[in-house]
């Protein structure tokens, strides 16, 4: 990422504005700062130490890269260090295999956001290694991510074959690939899916696909057992409205998704948001996280869109109230930057941007550099820091982006089947609040109700998503089974209306 400084003029101190990370383009160009060699970067004394204790092994690897070079750090080493990948160019989105072994990553210099013309990326296969051979998996292909649940030695790369988003959709455009790798050699591609571009990696069980990246809008899902129903947004938030203090559910902007490393949890994605802005536009509230500002959060969400696990930023990078501060430098604003699942399910990576305020010239500037890597546990929100940099002056220009753990999963790793269960709501104990209430029908198969004007009915999803309507005349025998046969298995709620009447809601359960 090209350093960001933004000046404020009349010694008038100002929190700077984020630029889209998921619109944003990188231009591979003579701003760019080469790295050369070794970067100007720290392993934290206690790293390896830290990682035993998180993780029950140091056994972890991380790869990320330093402005356009690809960088690596093996701590299972006895002293750890920060190694480059040498004949690597112009690096993005890396990925480590499930063994261990090698990286996978792309080549392009419109990398970071959709494009309506952009320039072929290629897809890479190497050794993790200070030396290596990149082996070309792809003339035109995007953010390729591994295949999890597959043979050490036959990995299969999944990627997309089109940076272009229809309507603002990527999954509008281009295809998902998928491509087996025999004896370090690419075999010839396999369309895993041929109806939109999914990004964000696929699913331990290979049912789910995500993406993003459609002005930050959201984040989707798609689940390949019901793919004509087409990918849904997930960062559709459970709150409650400010008057009534009613259920309801309002879609905050997101990007950065990453699929579940979960071999039981599998409908689930990591991502974080544009702050709960949206929510506080909608007349609304979140009771449980309050307010929060742009991607000061992880969350990961459901593909119902309920939120699972919520996560905030490490706190041992203490900041200046901005009205504090000097311009010296101080650490004013952090913020999650590019988090990824790993390949073990209770770890993820991601990099902490900084915020400084800085004086010069009779004018406050703010720099906006990521300075650390930290590997989160997902499972306990526990946080190790694996590298941050030497320099945080002014000048510094050495930056740390897209990071990937990979974790030893042991032998025999049974993975805890309650960990990802409750949504943070159940854990807080709040239920969902239905405004009239929630009756069942007394037979199961119909309801009663009298009226001599013509009956609408709303048809419900169990997060109160309106999923279709009828009206039926004069009906004093209601059967769901008959007018929303046709929807899938699960819990709904319909909503009954007629001229004169009190409106109802009653609990319908389609079976299969």
């Amino acid at each position: 990422m090209i350093k960001k400084i933004h000046r404020f003029s009349n010694n008038q101190k100002s929190v700077g504005f984020r630029l889209d990370c998921c619109i944003m383009f990188l231009a591979i160009s003579a701003l760019f700062f080469s790295c050369f060699g070794q970067i100007n970067a720290r392993i934290p004394v206690t790293a390896k130490q830290q990682l035993q204790s998180v993780c029950g092994t140091p056994n972890v690897k991380i790869v990320f890269l330093c402005q356009n070079s690809l960088y690596f750090i093996d701590f299972s080493e006895t002293t750890p260090q920060v190694r480059k990948a040498n004949g690597v160019v112009s690096p993005f989105f890396p990925v480590i295999s499930n063994d261990g072994r090698w990286v996978a990553y792309q080549t392009d210099n419109n990398a970071e956001g959709p494009s309506v013309n952009p320039a072929a990326g290629k897809v890479w296969l190497r050794e993790l290694a200070a030396d290596g051979t990149p082996v070309k998996v792809a003339d035109t292909g995007y953010v390729p991510r591994f295949v999890q649940n597959t043979s050490v030695d036959t990995p299969e790369i999944i990627y997309s074959t089109s940076l272009v988003c229809p309507g603002r959709a990527c999954y509008n455009g281009g295809l998902t690939i998928k491509k087996k790798i025999v004896n370090e050699s690419p075999q010839a591609s396999q369309v895993f899916f041929d109806k939109g571009s999914y990004y964000g990696g696929l699913s331990w069980d290979n049912r789910y696909l995500s993406t993003g990246w459609p002005g930050g809008q959201n984040t989707f899902m798609l689940d390949l057992q019901n793919a004509s129903a087409g990918p849904r947004p997930i960062h559709t938030m459970h709150v409650r409205k400010d008057v009534t203090n009613a259920d309801t559910f309002v879609a905050v902007g997101a990007c950065n998704m990453s699929r579940s490393a979960s071999r039981i949890f599998t409908n689930v994605m990591l991502f974080y948001d544009f702050s709960s802005s949206a929510i506080n536009n909608a007349g609304c509230y979140h009771p449980i996280l309050g307010t929060w500002k742009q991607h000061e959060k992880l969350f990961i969400s459901r593909y119902d869109s309920e939120d699972m696990k919520v996560f905030d930023m490490p706190a041992d990078r203490n900041l200046v109230p901005i009205s504090n501060a000097q311009g010296t430098g101080e650490a004013i604003e952090k913020e999650w930057y590019n988090p990824e699942w790993s390949n073990h399910p209770y770890f993820a990576a991601a990099c902490l941007s900084i915020d400084r305020l800085w004086l010069k010239n009779g004018n406050y500037e703010h720099t906006y550099n990521t300075e650390s890597i930290y590997l989160v546990n997902l499972k306990d929100s526990l946080y190790v820091k694996l590298v941050e940099s030497a320099d945080t002056s002014y000048a510094s220009v050495a930056q740390f982006n897209h990071p990937y753990a990979w974790v030893e999963v042991p032998a025999g790793f049974q993975e805890d089947n309650t960990w990802l269960k409750s949504t943070i709501w159940e854990r807080a104990g709040l239920g969902v609040k239905y405004r009239f209430g929630a009756q069942k029908p007394p037979n199961g198969n119909s309801f009663l109700y009298s009226g001599n004007s013509p009956v609408r009915m709303v048809l419900y999803s169990a997060l109160g998503r309106q999923a279709a309507r009828v009206v039926s005349d004069k009906a004093a025998n209601i059967e769901p089974q008959k007018l929303f046969g046709n929807m899938p298995p699960g819990v709904y709620y319909i909503e009954i209306k007629s001229a004169g009447m009190k409106p109802q809601l009653r609990q319908w359960v389609m079976e299969k």
